[in-house]
């Protein structure tokens, strides 16, 4: 699979890493500011492969907790070719120089922003850089949190099964609790047809602390179909929970929006689901152990030695 570092602010990223590529920075920065503040809708063409999806996330200075999600992805979810984007919002932890180099490995593609444009927004760019770059496009889009993680080989392929026998554009998984009374899927993990819900009656993610509940709500609205799936009660994937909440305390962002409700929601939550604390814990061992000092290079080292990869 081929990668791509497409950057926004290169001064943040370093120049001593950057000179030798500078010319190749700069087509693929002009490239993603098509994408980096316009929504850009999925065409209508001819329909991709159904067997081909990428997993895109958003990171914001969860630098070890993006590369346990993108260790999993690489190591345990059995998918041919498998594409990961990555948009960093402008992290400050070494985020991005851990992604580009792991990008450089053959791990994810890495969308560099300058600064935080926040979860949804990001979100938005990504699917818009899958929605105009030349050549072939997924049939899947499987959106997941940066501080979650895969931990059963099927985790993307039973979901794809459960869309296709419900001849579902969405599959999530309900929560019921004080944010979502009505069962609307968590956006941890949602799985999306793009050519069917990735349209401008639809809607994009939003910015503020619920980015997909304008999106869920009009597809719902216009009968988009929906299936549920029990990503993490089954054990597919395991979600801390507050990662980037975690991050934003841990660093004192007093200038982020969301500072106030870190300081009192920054304790992973585990999704409720029994025993998965223990088995995160057991995992996270596991991929420190493969990856040693973490670095983009340890990081593609540990995926590359994963069978099948070897």
């Amino acid at each position: 699979m081929s990668c791509q570092d497409t950057s926004f602010g290169l001064a943040a990223l370093g120049r001593s890493t950057w000179g030798r590529n500078s010319l190749v920075l700069a087509e693929v920065m002009r490239q993603a500011s098509l994408v980096a503040s316009d929504v850009v809708w999925w065409p209508a063409g001819p329909e991709a492969s159904r067997e081909s999806a990428t997993a895109l996330t958003v990171s914001y200075n969860t630098r070890e907790l993006t590369a346990f999600l993108l260790w999993s992805l690489r190591t345990i979810v059995s998918w041919p070719e498998l594409e990961i984007v990555v948009v960093d919002n402008g992290s400050r932890d070494g985020s991005a120089q851990l992604l580009a180099e792991a990008g450089r490995g053959g791990i994810c593609t890495l969308l560099a922003n300058h600064d935080n444009r926040h979860h949804g927004p990001g979100l938005n760019q990504g699917i818009s850089y899958l929605a105009s770059r030349p050549g072939p496009r997924p049939g899947w889009i499987w959106i997941l949190d940066s501080d979650v993680v895969a931990t059963r080989p099927d985790a993307l392929s039973a979901a794809v099964t459960a869309a296709r026998e419900h001849s579902a554009a969405l599959v999530g998984e309900p929560q019921h609790d004080q944010w979502h009374p009505d069962g609307r899927f968590g956006q941890y993990s949602l799985l999306m047809d793009p050519a069917v819900v990735w349209q401008q009656q639809a809607g994009p993610f939003t910015g503020g602390g619920d980015p997909s509940f304008d999106l869920l709500t009009s597809a719902a609205r216009l009968g988009i179909p929906m299936a549920p799936f029990p990503f993490t009660a089954a054990g597919h994937v395991i979600h801390r929970g507050r990662g980037s909440l975690a991050a934003v305390y841990a660093a004192g962002d007093r200038s982020h929006p969301f500072y106030e409700w870190a300081a009192g929601h920054h304790a992973p939550h585990f999704a409720g689901v029994p025993g998965a604390d223990q088995r995160y814990h057991a995992l996270l061992h596991e991929f420190r152990k493969e990856t040693g000092p973490l670095t983009g290079a340890t990081l593609a080292a540990a995926c590359r030695r994963a069978p099948g990869h070897e």
